[in-house]
């Protein structure tokens, strides 16, 4: 059977035909005429090509074939009914959801701990996925629930029309490992440029950070990059090379990465990321408690109308 040629509101009728067996009762469950339903039950007898309800005696008996669909079609009704035709809700405490996140390693670091904190229900999960082509693909098709980006990302036009919302706030220091030569506590222009720079991946020139130190005059020789940020404070020790790093993962990593920090005697860029979602997920309930958990004052307000 082509489902395309299937008129849908005769299922309804169908299902109520097969429980009351009778066709003047069903009419009165549907509201119908007793000649409407009769030739709604003639087109379902057609459609299927079984004549689904027999006579036998003052009821009708179903066929074989009508025993056999019942049970699922009662569920695609259920289904359909709970699921399309309701008013959207989420409760997090007993619907389950899997979220999925795409998102740089600096903010999975930060906000992965916030999301997975104590008090998130075991039925809610979270798939992060990294930043890349294939995740930038997959967010445009609508198949990634929000993307946590950089604000230099946000520059492309594809993101005009995205919903957006500041999820982490940071400031850019320097950084050597706690045995470096250089024994002072700022970052000039001078010291950048006589030491080497391990850099992150995505601090190019095409970044705002990189676009700073241009316009900043400073001159940083390239020593070593990496595309993971979480590795930059151990890869320093023993070397002679200063990084760039958010404030507060390197003074959080300080002591237990034997780091030093250094205060940029010049002007940077702040560090933000956006949660960026497509504006039809606005009126979705559980996309809004996801947005809620990278929000503190969202929280909050969930948190008071819960209660």
């Amino acid at each position: 059977m082509d489902l395309r040629r299937v008129d849908l509101n005769l299922l309804v009728v169908l299902e109520v035909l097969l429980s009351e067996r009778n066709v003047t009762r069903a009419a009165r469950r549907l509201n119908m005429s007793q000649p409407a339903t009769s030739t709604a039950l003639a087109r379902l007898r057609k459609q299927f090509d079984d004549p689904l309800l027999v006579k036998s005696g003052r009821t009708l008996r179903p066929t074989a074939r009508a025993q056999a669909i019942i049970e699922p079609l009662r569920e695609v009704l259920r289904t359909l009914e709970r699921s399309v035709l309701a008013a959207p809700g989420f409760d997090p405490a007993t619907d389950s959801r899997t979220f999925t996140i795409m998102t740089g390693d600096y903010a999975e670091i930060t906000l992965l701990r916030l999301l997975v904190r104590g008090s998130t229900p075991a039925n809610i999960r979270f798939d992060l996925l990294p930043v890349n082509g294939a995740g930038l693909d997959a967010f445009r098709r609508f198949e990634i629930d929000l993307a946590v980006l950089p604000e230099y990302v946000l520059e492309s036009p594809e993101f005009e029309t995205c919903r957006r919302q500041v999820v982490l706030s940071d400031r850019f220091v320097g950084a050597v490992w706690s045995g470096h030569p250089y024994t002072g506590t700022k970052l000039t222009r001078e010291v950048l440029g006589r030491y080497p720079l391990l850099s992150y991946a995505q601090y190019s020139d095409d970044t705002n950070l990189g676009r700073a130190l241009l316009r900043a005059g400073v001159v940083a020789r390239v020593g070593a990059t990496s595309g993971n940020l979480a590795v930059l404070p151990y890869a320093l020790e023993n070397t002679r090379m200063i990084t760039f790093l958010p404030e507060r993962m390197a003074r959080h990593l300080a002591e237990s990465a034997s780091l030093r920090i250094l205060e940029p005697t010049f002007q940077l860029p702040p560090l933000r990321e956006f949660a960026v979602w497509h504006a039809e997920r606005d009126a979705d309930p559980a996309h809004a408690w996801l947005r809620a958990q990278l929000d503190p004052v969202g929280r909050r307000r969930v948190a008071a109308q819960a209660g």
